[in-house]
């Protein structure tokens, strides 16, 4: 009945000096009653419509602590212990860094974001959500696991298509990155041991490209150029020597060839 009445007030004398302090008592009450998306609409409604007429920090910290609720609570109780379902929260956490980007919690609203997409296995928007804390929150105590969450959706989306050459590039660009920011981390043994791995397996598919044109299409050519673009990109490797020696003996048949 009181939700009623304030929401009635609102809707009645939309313009009076008690029209944003009945809004926010009705968001209030939906949400002490558990009604959460509802209750986050009506805090939203008072951030659209009475902005400079109520506490903005109060409203931003009521919906996210909405956000959290909808991120972690269970449904479905009686079956099984429930589910959760946390792409309920996405637009919420969205929507709260969209209403205050500088908020003193936009950075870990940001983060949720990423995370949510992450788990839900959709790694594009995982990346770009975590390259924004990354780079508008760089201050922000989330910002080294946003940036290491990036790397490793990116070191996923490698394992889902093993002959992306540029999908290799890009996950091993951010795991260096992430290593040169963040040495210290936690995840920074995890983070070298997938960068190593990573670069171990790239200079198997550029040997194995030169082993192609060397001993199956024969194209003496061809694998002189791949066995070089192999030694300059990976001079370090256990294969260097032997695509070194290969690439020698590949060039002096080709001397002797033009000899006769």
């Amino acid at each position: 009945a009181a939700r009623k009445a304030y929401d009635a007030l609102v809707r009645t004398w939309h313009e009076s000096p008690q029209a944003p302090a009945a809004q926010l008592a009705c968001a209030k009450l939906l949400e002490e009653r558990g009604d959460d998306l509802d209750a986050f609409n009506e805090f939203q409604y008072l951030i659209d419509h009475f902005a400079g007429r109520f506490s903005f920090e109060e409203a931003l910290d009521h919906q996210f602590r909405i956000a959290n609720t909808v991120m972690t609570q269970r449904h479905g109780r009686f079956l099984f212990g429930g589910y959760l379902a946390p792409e309920r929260a996405l637009p919420l956490f969205e929507q709260i860094v969209k209403n205050g980007p500088q908020w003193k919690r936009s950075a870990q609203a940001q983060f949720n974001v990423g995370l949510i997409y992450e788990e839900s296995e959709e790694y594009d928007d995982a990346i770009k959500a975590y390259e924004v804390v990354s780079v508008a929150y760089a201050d922000d105590t989330s910002a080294a696991e946003a940036a290491f969450r990036r790397a490793r959706c990116l070191y996923t989306l490698v394992n889902d298509n093993r002959r992306n050459e540029p999908a290799y590039r890009d996950a091993l660009s951010a795991l260096t990155l992430f290593l040169r920011d963040y040495p210290r981390s936690a995840n920074a043994e995890t983070a070298a041991r997938y960068r190593d791995e990573l670069k171990e397996r790239l200079a198997r598919m550029y040997f194995d490209r030169a082993l192609y044109y060397d001993r199956i299409v024969k194209r003496p050519k061809s694998a002189v150029i791949a066995y070089a673009d192999f030694i300059r990109n990976f001079p370090m490797s256990e294969l260097a020597a032997q695509a070194g020696d290969r690439m020698d003996a590949l060039q002096l048949e080709q001397e002797k060839s033009h000899e006769k």
